[in-house]
């Protein structure tokens, strides 16, 4: 899989607090929240532990271990350490072998499929709009814009235990993967990232399109997209 990646700390943050891995066959973002350098330790922590993951056909279950390790060691490090309590990350990973990809994924970055002219989202953001959605009391629409979109319900540091949801997806030649962090999200609209998605750009011009854009509409989170072609 020929895989490309970009990261922008964006025009409001000082840092970026962002993390990814981007090889042929493993595409992950973690973005990091807390207080002080907190949160870009806390997404290194994830990030470290993923780089680690084995591969076997028991790859699901690897990857449920491998985040509630992340989990674990940021928990106890925010608890240890006063300047990186409270500190969390989210994490989505997805992890390529042969003709499958296995995600699993705590938080608000997102993972997408796209196939020829078709987006898929992969992911369900953990946050609290999110969940006003799926309530139906408010629309996709009012939930862009709304003044508490950045509350997460979960991520991985918080709690001694965390759930991750997962899937398989099989795979076909052609089909691409986006990995992203909210800076994506936080200013452009969905529809316009599926038209950019659809556009058939190479994958360096699409990385550059997609933080472009995003810069353009205000770039007030770090913004990080991974995107691997099979």
């Amino acid at each position: 899989m020929q895989v490309v990646a970009k990261s922008e700390k964006g025009l409001v943050r000082k840092v970026n607090e962002d993390r990814f891995i981007a090889t042929e066959n493993l595409l992950a973002v973690a973005d990091g929240m807390g207080g002080h350098l907190a949160g870009e330790v806390a997404a290194q922590i994830a990030i470290d532990v993923i780089n680690d993951l084995s591969y076997s056909d028991k790859m699901l279950n690897l990857l449920n271990q491998a985040f509630q390790k992340a989990n674990q060691l940021i928990f106890e490090n925010g608890k240890n350490n006063k300047e990186q309590e409270g500190m969390g990350t989210t994490l989505t990973t997805i992890v390529v072998d042969s003709n499958k990809a296995y995600l699993a994924h705590v938080g608000d970055s997102r993972g997408y499929l796209i196939r020829n002219t078709e987006v898929t989202q992969l992911t369900e953001d953990h946050s609290y709009v999110n969940q006003l959605v799926a309530m139906g009391t408010i629309s996709l629409e009012e939930a862009e814009k709304h003044p508490q979109r950045n509350i997460l319900l979960r991520v991985l540091g918080i709690d001694k235990e965390v759930e991750v949801d997962q899937n398989v997806i099989d795979l076909l030649k052609g089909d691409r993967l986006l990995v992203a962090s909210d800076g994506l999200f936080t200013d452009v609209p969905r529809n316009d990232i599926e038209e950019i998605l659809k556009s058939g750009l190479g994958l360096t011009e699409l990385a550059d399109k997609l933080i472009d854009v995003a810069l353009a509409k205000g770039g007030r989170d770090n913004i990080t997209v991974v995107i691997g072609e099979v």
